[in-house]
């Protein structure tokens, strides 16, 4: 007989081909643990709301994992700027990942963040410039030199392409929208690398392919350490405290393998431009609208 939760294979596939959007698998996968799951019945179990996000997140961790092995294939990451901001975005997803299950143990507050969280990343998806865009505006805008006291560096693609940026300064409001995003990510499973790539592009005039893998690098990392931080928490608060005991086995046998193929579906699908940009962001959007309101229909409920 076919068990219950084998649906998730394709389910997430499906919802990591979404990383085209460049928003993170958990700003999917929470609404469905925590909204759909509860309709199904109770052979869908997950023990409470904080394992839910835990277990998006640990999903999350494999779905960027696949994305990424293919920028590093590719030489299009630059580590040195992963390890400035891991340096910002890992200790306050730890803090983020720390506040999650208060969050979580309020059914009411948690369905209002998320509900607020749904419709800010739609508006993000709407009405801020797609990554094209910025690459343009920073080919236009950016001198690549070192007026600001620092050297350029370059990145040698594994074809042989180069490419050049500036190293980041980290100011005061870098470090504060890197320090929120990366809260987010800790407390709820999306934010450092919407946060990241604008910065990537416009503060460090990197090209797009290299900013891609940079902030899809930092997410891992970040998301990584948000996840054991949450499984921890609720292993501490198990009777056996026992962190194996805690991860959700039936669940995520069917989530890990379903993201590690769409992590490479996303970039096949991009690179073949089956589907343009603008099409994949207005599908994105319309979905976490209807994510947003309906978790705003269960708080009012």
């Amino acid at each position: 007989s076919l068990e219950p939760l084998q649906f998730m294979l394709p389910t997430s596939i499906a919802v990591a081909t979404c990383q085209l959007s460049g928003i993170g698998g958990a700003a999917l996968f929470s609404p469905i643990f925590l909204l759909g799951f509860p309709l199904l019945g109770p052979e869908y179990p997950l023990d409470s709301a904080a394992a839910a996000i835990a277990s998006a997140l640990l999903t999350e961790v494999f779905g960027f994992s696949s994305g990424l092995s293919g920028y590093a294939r590719r030489g299009l990451v630059a580590w040195p700027v992963v390890s400035k901001f891991a340096t910002i975005s890992v200790p306050l997803a730890f803090v983020g990942a720390l506040c999650a299950s208060t969050v979580a143990s309020s059914p009411g507050v948690l369905r209002t963040v998320y509900s607020l969280l749904m419709l800010s990343l739609a508006g993000f998806l709407l009405f801020a410039p797609p990554a094209e865009s910025l690459a343009a505006l920073s080919e236009e805008e950016c001198a690549v030199d070192d007026t600001d006291g620092a050297a350029p560096q370059t990145v040698v693609a594994a074809d042989g392409k180069a490419f050049t940026y500036r190293p980041p300064s980290l100011g005061g409001g870098s470090i504060g929208v890197t320090a929120g995003g990366s809260f987010l990510t800790g407390l709820l499973g999306v934010g450092v690398g919407e946060v990241l790539l604008p910065q990537l592009v416009r503060s460090c005039c990197m090209p797009l392919p290299l900013a891609a893998g940079t902030s899809v690098a930092t997410v891992v990392f970040t998301a990584a350490a948000a996840a054991l931080v949450q499984f921890a928490t609720l292993a501490a608060l198990s009777a056996d405290g026992d962190l194996a005991s805690v991860v959700p086995w039936s669940l995520v046998r069917w989530t890990i393998p379903g993201v590690l193929i769409g992590g490479q579906c996303a970039p096949l699908i991009a690179s073949r431009g089956w589907l343009s940009d603008a099409t994949i962001e207005r599908f994105a959007a319309t979905l976490f609208t209807l994510v947003g309101l309906a978790f705003l229909l269960a708080t009012v409920g």
